[in-house]
């Protein structure tokens, strides 16, 4: 009975060994080189897409901080979340865990062309960049030696490998998220998939 326990204990370990190697292989953690984020690969086909906006931008205060975000006013967002994220505020429905990610993937609105059939509208044209929102205790301070649990960042072209940005002032993102943004910083009154918890009961 004794062996048993301590290969039951060995297989544990291992296990939880296991996991947290994946893990750290994964796309769905925060990566840094230095002190940029690396842009998470692979969002589009593991992550959840939790809602999408047209032309939704910043007014009043905090519209100048973000006249360089990429892509253009009347564009669309379509807005991703680590499942590990997902499934943390699934539970909580106060706060997501650490670490969380969210990729707001912009592209230009583009209108039908003159041959199609449909009589108007808009559809996802040419990618603009992306948006990333990080929940992270352990990132590398900001431009101004910031240290908030959570930093946003823009990018302007994800076509490249591996591109990278630097966290934004705090004044820029982290204040306006921390006033508005309906849980945890996050703009959850604007995602369905986020929103949808609020009200159920799972």
């Amino acid at each position: 009975m004794h062996r048993n326990r301590i290969m039951s204990a060995l297989a544990l370990f291992t296990a939880i060994a296991f996991a947290q190697s994946a893990l750290a292989q994964s796309s769905n953690v925060p990566k840094y080189s230095g002190d940029k984020l690396i842009f998470p690969d692979g969002f589009r086909t593991s992550w959840m897409f939790v809602g999408s906006n047209y032309g939704l931008q910043y007014k009043g205060e905090g519209l100048t901080a973000h006249a360089n975000a990429p892509g253009p006013q009347n564009a669309f967002h379509n807005v991703y979340i680590t499942p590990e994220g997902y499934a943390g505020f699934r539970t909580s429905k106060t706060a997501f865990p650490d670490p969380t990610m969210l990729v707001i993937d912009i592209y230009g609105a583009s209108q039908k062309e003159p041959h199609n059939i449909l009589a108007k509208g808009y559809f996802d044209g040419d990618q603009q960049g992306a948006l990333v929102a990080v929940k992270n205790s352990a990132r590398p301070p900001g431009p101004n030696g910031e240290k908030t649990i959570w930093a946003y960042y823009m990018f302007p072209d994800i076509s490249k490998p591996e591109a990278t940005a630097v966290a934004q002032p705090d004044d820029n993102c982290e204040v306006c998220h921390k006033k508005n943004g309906l849980v945890d910083n996050v703009w959850v009154q604007f995602y369905p998939m986020l929103r949808d918890l609020l009200k159920s009961g799972s």
